[in-house]
C-alpha cells in the first residue's frame, strides 16, 4: 500500500483479554459438534521474537519520528513491564509495530480510530500520544453497552474505548451527523449543544 494514501483507519485489534476464542460448529440439526476450532487467540507471551522487537524498540520508534525524551521514557517503561507484566508488554509491542506502520499510511487529512477496552486502553493511549503526537489526539469515545446485573463487588464492566487521532489536527476530515430534529432536540441545538448533530438542509 502506498504511503500517506489512507484517509481513514478503523482498527479493532485484539483486546489483551487473555482468552482463547473457539469457533463452535454445528451439524445439520443445529447441535454443536464435539470438536472445536481455535478461531482466535488473545493470549500473549514474551517470545524470542517479541524480545527482539523490545531490543530494537528505541531505534524503531526513533526512526518513526518519536521524540527522543519519549523514547527514553518508553525504554524504562517497557523494561519495567518486562519484569512485572510480560504478557502485557508482548501485546503492547505487537500494537506498537502496527501503529507505526499505520501512521505512515495516513494521508495528510487522515485519522485513525482505535477500538480497545479498559484492560489496556490507558497504555495504548500513551503509545499513540508518542507515535501520533499528543497534540493530534481528538477524542476518547466511550462506547457503553448493557450487561446483566450481578453480585460482583464492583460496578459493571460495560464499556469499550475508541481512541481517535488525526495525522494533522485541524486538517482532518470529519463529517457532521445530520438529523431532522424533534422539537426537544432543536431546543437543545438552539441552546448551543449537540452542534455536531445539525439539521438537514432541505
Amino acid at each position: 500500500m502506498k504511503l500517506a494514501s489512507v484517509d481513514l483507519i478503523y482498527l479493532d485489534p485484539p483486546f489483551n483479554s487473555n482468552r482463547a476464542y473457539n469457533a463452535i460448529y454445528k451439524d445439520s440439526t443445529g447441535k454443536p459438534l464435539p470438536s472445536q476450532v481455535n478461531a482466535f487467540c488473545d493470549v500473549w507471551e514474551l517470545t524470542l521474537e517479541r524480545e527482539e522487537v523490545l531490543r530494537n524498540m528505541p531505534i524503531l520508534v526513533k526512526d518513526a519520528g518519536v521524540d527522543k525524551s519519549i523514547v527514553e521514557f518508553w525504554t524504562y517503561w517497557m523494561h519495567a513491564l518486562r519484569h512485572t507484566q510480560p504478557s502485557l508488554l508482548a501485546y503492547l509491542l505487537y500494537m506498537m509495530e502496527r501503529l507505526i506502520v499505520m501512521k505512515g499510511l495516513l494521508s495528510p487529512v487522515g485519522s485513525i480510530y482505535l477500538h480497545c477496552d479498559p484492560t489496556a486502553s490507558h497504555y495504548i493511549k500513551v503509545m499513540m500520544d508518542g507515535i501520533f503526537g499528543h497534540k493530534h489526539f481528538i477524542n476518547e469515545i466511550v462506547w457503553s453497552y448493557r450487561k446483566w446485573t450481578n453480585a460482583a463487588r464492583h460496578f459493571q464492566k460495560n464499556h469499550d474505548i475508541i481512541l481517535v487521532y488525526a495525522k494533522n489536527i485541524g486538517n482532518h476530515t470529519f463529517n457532521k451527523v445530520y438529523i431532522n430534529p424533534t422539537s426537544s432536540q432543536q431546543d437543545v441545538i438552539d441552546r448551543g449543544y449537540n452542534v455536531n448533530r445539525v439539521k438537514k438542509k432541505n
